[in-house]
């Protein structure tokens, strides 16, 4: 698994701050507090030193991995720097909050009281260094839950930062009419996609499964709030034991009531957090028994709803339906395993997350010995 923080040393006492280990960078924005380094050498393990303030910065090398281009928080008092940005990744996510109002029983990232709020000018800055016409996530938490300072946020990449787009995890509950005016106005001038979760037409299921009564209905009224004001939405359904035989309906339901979405992300569950405590009740090897996700795919694309497949790799899926398949899991948590090895298919695939193991294998795990399968 890459690693997101590295060791530095800083040859002053400073508060934390934020560099883009370019020193070629030409969006040079001082006036945020943004430190540029100067006079920058790469040595042969990657390790890199530079001027900030004129002081000496060292950023200790990651093997197999290249800092140069990257956005650091540096604290120079832990010793440390978080990778913000990384230019090589197309998975740059910054956790907005860990305070959550759901309690979703396969949470990835489950809710944690810690206060974030000191760190989103940090974000804020950290967004406007990315490179020309990056795509940044935004996830929790719920990061709605701070919508007012979410918004400002956002209106700073707007004002200055156009070439970027967005893609913010949110679970739908917190949009009000007071907020209208400035998302129509975000969305008109800046590329934002909402990942919304959804996880049946039974609204008792879906409340059941988020861990929160009565959401279901604050849910799809703002998932019509956020088509008026013209808001692109990936809905997004993890597939669990609890919800697998709802996904034909879901289909439909969703072809009847929510036709303007972007698309509905089906999704493999995350085997870390609350999905670990919950492994009995929730796993579902779809690898032996596809059908349920199939013919959801298939009433979805007879009905003009375009589906997707994310975290599922290839091989666990028919070959049929291989197309839908996305490469989506983080290259920081991505893993492949020995099997896949032999596997033709494997550069196309998005393997498997970190943390599979043993105990959440699919049966049907396999290398994929043909350019068709």
């Amino acid at each position: 698994m890459l690693e997101l923080t590295t060791k530095i040393d800083f040859r002053a006492d400073h508060d934390p701050f934020l560099v883009k280990l370019d020193d070629m960078f030409s969006r040079r924005i001082d006036e945020l507090g943004i430190c540029i380094p100067e006079h920058m050498e790469v040595a042969s393990d990657g390790t890199i030193t530079c001027l900030v303030r004129g002081h000496t910065l060292q950023v200790v090398g990651i093997p197999e991995d290249d800092l140069k281009g990257d956005v650091l928080l540096c604290r120079p008092r832990q010793g440390d720097a978080q990778r913000l940005i990384r230019r090589n990744s197309q998975h740059n996510t910054i956790l907005f909050t860990e305070r959550c109002d759901q309690l979703c029983a396969m949470c990835s990232q489950p809710p944690k009281s810690r206060d974030y709020s000191p760190m989103f000018p940090f974000y804020r800055d950290a967004i406007l260094l990315a490179d020309e016409d990056a795509h940044i996530g935004i996830s929790g938490g719920e990061p709605t839950l701070y919508l007012p300072e979410l918004i400002s946020i956002l209106e700073a990449v707007a004002d200055s930062r156009k070439d970027l787009s967005l893609h913010i995890l949110s679970n739908g509950q917190h949009f009000t009419d007071e907020y209208d005016v400035q998302l129509k106005d975000l969305h008109a001038s800046l590329d934002i996609l909402w990942g919304i979760p959804l996880y049946s037409h039974q609204a008792a299921r879906h409340d059941e499964i988020v861990g929160k009564l009565g959401a279901f209905e604050p849910l799809l009224n703002n998932l019509y709030r956020l088509a008026t004001i013209g808001a692109p939405i990936e809905l997004r359904t993890v597939v669990t034991a609890r919800n697998v035989m709802d996904l034909p309906n879901l289909a439909n339901f969703i072809a009847t009531h929510l036709p303007f979405i972007s698309y509905w992300a089906i999704m493999a569950m995350e085997p870390i957090g609350y999905a670990k405590a919950n492994k009995e009740q929730l796993f579902f090897d779809h690898s032996m028994f596809s059908e349920p996700i199939t013919s959801a795919i298939e009433i979805a694309n007879l009905k003009g709803v375009e589906a997707k497949l994310f975290n599922f790799p290839l091989c666990t899926i028919p070959s049929d339906y291989r197309d839908h398949c996305n490469k989506s899991i983080s290259d920081w948590k991505r893993k492949y395993l020995d099997v896949c090895d032999s596997c033709m298919q494997k550069d196309n695939c998005t393997g498997f997350f970190e943390w599979y193991s043993d105990a959440w294998a699919w049966e049907g795990v396999s290398p994929i010995l043909g350019p068709q399968g």
